[in-house]
């Protein structure tokens, strides 16, 4: 039985649901759960230098550290629970795949929970897919979710 979950996020339209999955699924089972979401590289900014101010970088972590704890918040309203745990948000840079890898192996998640589809046909056919990465190279159990699964 998983410890410890890690819920990757890509803040695409599956990541609210993935975020009341993840913390229904912790709930259920008493454990902790912990939410990722990768920022692409600041080198997809080189070359506008002139004309995207160098504070876009936090600002872009920070809309995504306030929207995920909105949605954590959401889940807690919606599942309420007698023990609730604290939730650690990270937020970082680096390809999406390899983040949840290294963070859930470093910190000993048991379980890392990814939607079934993430932002765009044309990332996936560049780079391969987030979740089929994930499973085929992570230490631990994968749970891909898809949507319309009641979680009540």
């Amino acid at each position: 039985m998983p410890r410890k979950i890690l819920v990757a996020l890509d803040l695409s339209k599956i990541s609210e649901e993935l975020v009341l999955y993840g913390h229904s699924l912790a709930h259920r089972l008493d454990v902790q759960v912990d939410f990722l979401h990768a920022l692409p590289h600041t080198s997809l900014w080189r070359g506008y230098e002139p004309w995207v101010p160098p504070e876009l970088d936090m600002q872009v972590r920070e809309i995504a550290q306030k929207k995920i704890a909105y949605w954590i918040r959401r889940a807690e309203e919606a599942l309420p629970c007698e023990h609730c745990h604290e939730h650690q948000v990270f937020v970082e840079e680096g390809n999406p795949a390899d983040l949840v890898i290294s963070k859930a192996k470093e910190n000993g998640y048991n379980l890392i929970v990814v939607g079934h589809k993430g932002q765009s046909a044309l990332e996936h056919l560049i780079v391969g897919s987030t979740a089929t990465n994930v499973v085929r190279y992570a230490h631990c159990s994968v749970l891909v979710y898809r949507p319309g699964l009641k979680v009540f």
